[in-house]
């Protein structure tokens, strides 16, 4: 449809018309990808689930033509004079939809799945042996081509804001795809997801009017929230004019606290609140079911709580925003705040933060053994104990390569969270210690624990936990913050022992696959600085050990030095039965003692007890 003098024009478009051979460019003002976790997260949800609702067992992929189609919103795009498009408003959208794309290439590919619909095709196009990518930004393109030809990038210290999210989003989607569609319905979700989802394809011709429909889209008119619309039925409850307006500047006040942490976060709350308290229902996690309490409180909360709410507030609306909804609100901010701020009190809600299970399971958790009158103290002992669990629940299922995506877990921490709803802390530290996975032989897991393409963060997470663990415990403080993030200064990075020379080892290896094996494992790897680990990449063992007897004092543990007039470092080792040993040369024998030393340490870290 031609609008405003044929110089816009508005159309469906399928998602394979949209990307399908296309060329975008992006206009500066808009370039940064910005998508957290939980967008992308929500976005894979609402797609699959989106999906699941048409699947039948008995369904093939000609069924797939059948399926209600999803509407996924619009793009605005600027056709320019020498031909090119630009993107105005939905490159994030676009962005993350490439990354799942290419995620899907190799799940397609890993299946030997022969796709028909040229999936590759919406993602790059190939032209004298080059690939360009559909969304062209200079910038990304050695990320998007190593992602989709290796499934993984390395990042580089020169690397912009917009390419470290992009691959920490990669591996989000990788994490939370669902694995019962991955394995049994993926070609039937590749052929819905290109013809069935749904974008309006708007297209102006003029600069000054795509720069309109921008500023009018994302400046005016905006529409109403989940939160707004459960604020407006709450209100309506209010009979007394003055009663109403005093609530009504009171939630205003709320909301801002909450926009503080994030757009969306009022949504989180409002959803994690009645998950944790109300809930009773969960849709079975079979084809063909319905949606449920958990469910619907996730999509549309305010819909639900206008279905429940005389079983919510036991006819006492006043009540039940006075206590209920401003106790929970309170702690619900004590978490988001303890996220962003290391706090000795919730330091696990801190580590869980960067590396656990998805907010929209894990803030229900939080609140749900919580009651109003529980004292602050024991509501923080409370929702650190739920932390330690969930923080020991993902490093576990992290060192056997298990899922622990929203959509394979969401059934047994939904149950969970009606299981320790309102519990004493004893009673609470009992149900977690009695839901600890009996994951075989954690320690075992770990001497063949090893970096691969898609794991990363967790490595660099796992070797900053252990380092920090010890470096505390010998009266050098926590150093964690320094080897994740290290604020305002050059970043660490994972230092492989052994230097990629798999001629200097031919004395223990004959094949370079198992010395790649091996100087992957676990036990070969260490934290350095940035600048330090590029450095040292092309040294032997003893031309590093000078550079590691000045850094943390897991690198230094390699170094007899490290162990001459250091009383707290021994006795620490004394205490613990920890097997730290020096090493004049590192050989494979070494790198299996490291694994086994790491293996201990880890015991410690994430005891199944739940104890400090």
């Amino acid at each position: 449809m031609e609008l405003l003098n044929n110089s816009i024009g508005a159309e469906e478009k399928s998602l394979k018309d949209i990307l399908n051979g296309k060329k975008y460019t992006c206009d500066y003002f808009q370039r940064e990808y910005k998508w957290r976790k939980e967008n992308v997260e929500q976005l894979v949800q609402d797609l699959t689930d989106a999906f699941r609702e048409n699947l039948r067992p008995s369904h093939t992929t000609a069924d797939v033509e059948h399926y209600s189609s999803y509407f996924l919103g619009s793009v605005v795009l600027n056709k320019k004079g020498d031909g090119a498009i630009s993107i105005i408003d939905g490159q994030q959208r676009l962005t993350s939809l490439t990354l799942l794309l290419i995620f899907l290439s190799h799940e397609l590919a890993k299946r030997k799945i022969q796709d028909e619909m040229n999936l590759n095709s919406m993602i790059f196009s190939n032209r004298f042996g080059n690939k360009s990518f559909n969304i062209q930004i200079a910038e990304r393109e050695q990320c998007l081509k190593s992602l989709y030809e290796k499934g993984y990038y390395e990042i580089n210290e020169t690397d912009d804001e917009s390419t470290h999210i992009m691959i920490e989003r990669y591996q989000d989607i990788y994490d939370c795809f669902p694995a019962d569609i991955k394995e049994d319905h993926l070609l039937a979700f590749v052929y819905w997801l290109q013809e069935n989802v749904i974008l309006v394809k708007i297209t102006a011709s003029k600069e000054e009017n795509a720069y309109t429909i921008f500023e009018t889209m994302n400046n005016r008119g905006v529409p109403l929230t989940n939160a707004d619309m459960i604020k407006g039925f709450i209100l309506s409850k209010f009979t007394h004019e003055d009663k109403r307006s005093s609530v009504n500047l009171q939630w205003k006040k709320d909301m801002q606290n909450l926009a503080e942490y994030g757009d969306g976060v009022e949504n989180q709350f409002f959803q994690a609140w009645l998950r944790s308290q109300f809930a009773q229902t969960i849709r079975q996690a079979k084809v063909g079911s319905f949606n449920e309490d958990f469910e619907n409180i996730g999509n549309r909360f305010h819909n639900w709580f206008k279905d429940n709410y005389e079983k919510c507030i036991n006819g006492d609306m006043e009540f039940f925003i006075e206590t209920n909804y401003r106790f929970f609100l309170k702690k619900f901010l004590l978490i988001k705040n303890a996220e962003s701020t290391y706090i000795k009190e919730l330091e696990h809600v801190f580590y869980h933060a960067y590396w656990g299970i998805a907010p929209s399971l894990s803030y229900p958790l939080y609140l749900a053994p919580l009651r109003l009158d529980d004292s602050d103290e024991d509501c923080v002992k409370k929702i650190e104990l739920v932390a330690r669990y969930l923080d020991g629940f993902a490093t576990r299922r992290a060192c056997n390569f298990r899922n622990f995506s929203a959509s394979s877990i969401r059934y047994t921490m939904c149950n969970l969270t009606r299981q320790i709803r309102g519990l004493s802390i004893e009673e609470l530290r009992k149900t977690l210690i009695d839901s600890t996975e009996e994951i075989d032989d954690f320690y075992k897991s770990l001497l063949s624990f090893r970096l691969h393409g898609m794991n990363g963060r967790f490595i660099k997470y796992f070797l900053a936990r252990i380092t920090s663990y010890i470096e505390e415990a010998t009266g050098r403080g926590n150093n964690y913050v320094k080897y994740m993030y290290n604020p305002n200064c050059k970043s660490y990075d994972i230092e492989h022992i052994w230097s990629d020379h798999f001629e200097w080892h031919q004395d223990e290896f004959v094949q370079t696959e198992e010395f790649s094996q091996w100087r992957n494992s676990i036990g070969d790897l260490l934290l350095l600085p940035f600048d330090v680990n590029r450095s040292l990449n092309d040294m032997n063992y003893r031309e590093k050990m000078p550079h590691y007897i000045k850094e943390n004092l897991l690198a230094q543990s390699l170094c007899s030095k490290a162990y001459e007039n250091n009383p707290s470092f021994i006795g620490f080792i004394k205490d613990m039965a920890f097997p730290f040993i020096p090493f004049d040369e590192f050989k494979k024998e070494n790198v299996r003692s490291r694994c086994e030393l790491y293996a201990k340490i880890a015991n410690c870290i994430w005891k199944k007890d739940l104890s400090d």
